[in-house]
């Protein structure tokens, strides 16, 4: 009888450790760091067990398999459009860039990001052969070196948003203090970012993620243009 229970305890936790190790869910860090006297934090998320996935049609809230969404690509002035080529699940777009300097194509867990050059179309039409997913964006990090990102001038500091790739892995990094985009990026690469290309932000930063106890979480500071929104990203089971 001895030798079944014990029997019974390892199963359990041969299943337990089995179902967390499986488990979809948004693992978050809070990363602080000072510059000139001054403390500022980052917040990595970084999805457990998901796929990445574009798409222009607003996310269900309800959903149970979307684990963390916000806006990706920009959305254009009339509000009615995503700036710049895109390959999403549902669409495809092949609109025209506005300053954008960088691309990202989207597959399974993986992206690669790297700049608009002579490589646009052939990533453009590539992953649409492979049903995979793409947008333009302003380009941070390529291979662990700044990219000067000239688009906000002189804007006074705000809340950053960026997909990213640190140990071979991609994230979401959120600035949690009011920064310009120089010092976003100097501290994304502080942090070990190779590579990153900005999401959509200031006061298009609604999303939320799903925490690793189930809980649905809202996140971004500024949220008055979040119904125009035209296009998500979105990091599913």
């Amino acid at each position: 009888m001895k030798k079944f229970v014990i029997y019974l305890l390892l199963l359990s936790f041969v299943s337990l450790s089995y179902s967390q190790r499986f488990r979809s869910y948004c693992q978050t860090d809070t990363i602080t760091i000072v510059k000139d006297s001054m403390d500022y934090s980052l917040i990595t998320y970084k999805p457990i067990n998901c796929n990445v996935i574009l798409t222009a049609i607003r996310p269900d809230t309800a959903a149970t398999d979307i684990f963390f969404a916000a806006p990706a690509a920009f959305t254009a002035k009339n509000y009615k459009e995503i700036v710049g080529r895109f390959v999403g699940i549902d669409t495809v777009i092949a609109n025209t860039t506005e300053n954008e300097t960088g691309l990202c194509s989207l597959s399974g867990d993986q992206a690669y990001i790297g700049p608009i050059s002579d490589s646009l179309m052939y990533y453009y039409h590539a992953v649409q052969d492979e049903n995979e997913c793409y947008f333009q964006q302003m380009l941070l990090i390529y291979n662990e070196q700044k990219v000067e990102c000239k688009i906000f001038g002189k804007q006074k500091p705000t809340f950053r948003r960026a997909l990213a790739i640190r140990d071979g892995e991609l994230l979401v990094i959120e600035s949690l203090n009011r920064m310009n985009i120089g010092d976003f990026t100097d501290m994304m690469i502080e942090i070990g970012c190779t590579d990153a290309i900005y999401m959509d932000m200031g006061t298009w930063s609604e999303g939320f993620f799903i925490n690793n106890k189930g809980e649905r979480i809202t996140i971004g500071a500024l949220r008055q243009n979040t119904k125009h929104q035209t296009n998500w990203i979105e990091f599913r089971k």
